[in-house]
């Protein structure tokens, strides 16, 4: 009996000491949060979102890879229409408009609406006060 509690005294210590990894749906709601700032909410949306593997770096470092989908919700070309009809609108946060489209471009090409680019990437996590947050 001594020993049973022993080892469960011990397996809880263990347990104690292993922080917690974040959830999947918190990693999702890093990314989100991240990728869709500064208006971009208003040009795609992140859909199939899926952890595909992760590591504890460290005690406070978790490393993750991730993949998504990025489904464009107007064209290349609406874009620029909106942005050359209100270029210090705040439809797209605090970029300067020729800044952004050169932006856009350079990471997207030319889209339409309802195109879709899948991404994978690795992305790191740090436990800080406030719980996991996204490294930038």
């Amino acid at each position: 009996m001594k020993r049973l509690f022993l080892l469960a005294l011990f397996a809880l210590f263990l347990g104690a000491c292993t922080a917690v990894v974040p959830k999947d749906a918190e990693i999702e709601t890093m990314v989100r949060d991240n990728l869709l700032t500064d208006g971009l909410g208003d040009l795609f949306v992140l859909k199939n979102f899926k952890k595909v593997n992760g590591f504890r770096e460290s005690d406070n470092v978790y490393i993750v890879d991730v993949e998504y989908d990025l489904e464009f919700q107007k064209s290349f070309i609406e874009v620029v229409k909106e942005i050359r009809a209100n270029p210090t609108g705040p439809q797209y946060g605090m970029f300067g408009s020729k800044l952004l489209l050169s932006a856009i471009q350079s990471n997207f090409g030319q889209f339409d609406a309802g195109d879709k680019i899948h991404k994978m990437e690795k992305i790191r996590l740090h436990n800080t006060e406030n719980g996991w947050q996204l490294a930038k």
